[in-house]
């Protein structure tokens, strides 16, 4: 890293989630050419955010000339714990989400995509999307669902295992059941399994803005996510989810969205605009300009 900024000596340097540790004191000598695109869990106390990870990456946060969060929740995470960090240099930016995750197919078309990738079909498919870790409470959705479903093989839940903690997968003792699948589903081919779905799962212990319900609200498929602050502009109780507290809510969200998934997904501006790949680039490139004149 060292080499390259001397010899380089480049205008603008980019950086993809803060937790960086030491490479973090060369970027932050450099920091007036330095934007930070932060993570959740780079900032979140309740993730990695604290002891040696938090002293590097606040060296980061407090050199560089921009900070980019997802949600205004995330710049106030930044701001009650980090209190010596410019609040100023803060910019709000989803950065949107590609344009495959805008296809919409009908239920016919729907059917015929689920026979092609799981070789049957569901009258309702839920798809828990999140990675395989406790943090993402994937035990909790898979007993929920059961507890709801168990034995009833038209309704479905697809659970990704992608970057999974092989121990607690192996606790799990469900995988023989029929109407529950588990598929490692690298994201190039994510919006197939999306598009199969009626229903996307997400139950974080907390979450910066996630990508994944991003992605699934673009493709106007029903939310069945916990209450959090920060998904509260894309999750319109209601309107596109089922927003619970705990295991109970989560049950009934189970049970609710049999009626809600067969009904049109609403989106407003603001969640429009946040979802808008090119509205949001064009953002990106105004602040580079008027920050770092490139």
């Amino acid at each position: 890293t060292l080499y390259l900024l001397l010899k380089l000596q480049p205008q603008l340097i980019v950086v993809h989630w803060a937790s960086r540790l030491y490479q973090n004191i060369l970027l932050a000598l450099w920091g007036k050419r330095v934007i930070v695109h932060t993570m959740g869990g780079d900032i979140d106390s309740s993730q990695d955010y604290y002891g040696k990870r938090k002293f590097f990456v606040d060296i980061l946060l407090f050199c560089c000339r921009v900070i980019t969060v997802k949600s205004l929740y995330m710049k106030s995470m930044i701001e009650s714990q980090s209190s010596y960090i410019d609040s100023s240099k803060i910019v709000c930016m989803s950065f949107g989400v590609e344009k495959r995750f805008f296809m919409q197919i009908n239920k016919e078309q729907q059917k015929a995509l689920q026979k092609k990738l799981f070789s049957r079909t569901f009258d309702c498919l839920f798809f828990s999307i999140r990675a395989f870790t406790p943090f993402y409470c994937q035990k909790e959705i898979i007993d929920s669902f059961l507890s709801c479903f168990d034995g009833q093989n038209h309704i479905g839940l697809l659970v990704s295992t992608l970057r999974k903690d092989k121990d607690y997968y192996e606790s799990i003792s469900c995988k023989e059941q029929d109407n529950i699948i588990f598929y490692n589903i690298p994201h190039k081919y994510m919006e197939q399994y999306i598009l199969a779905s009626d229903c996307l799962v997400s139950y974080s212990l907390s979450d910066g803005l996630s990508q994944s319900i991003m992605e699934g609200v673009a493709m106007k498929k029903w939310i069945l996510a916990n209450e959090l602050q920060q998904h509260r502009i894309l999750l319109k109780n209601g309107l596109n989810a089922f927003c619970f507290n705990n295991e109970d809510g989560l049950r009934q969200g189970f049970i609710n969205m049999l009626t809600l998934y067969k009904q049109d997904v609403h989106l407003d501006n603001a969640v429009i605009y946040m979802l808008d790949e090119q509205r949001q680039k064009e953002f990106y490139l105004q602040i580079l300009a008027e920050r770092f004149n490139v």
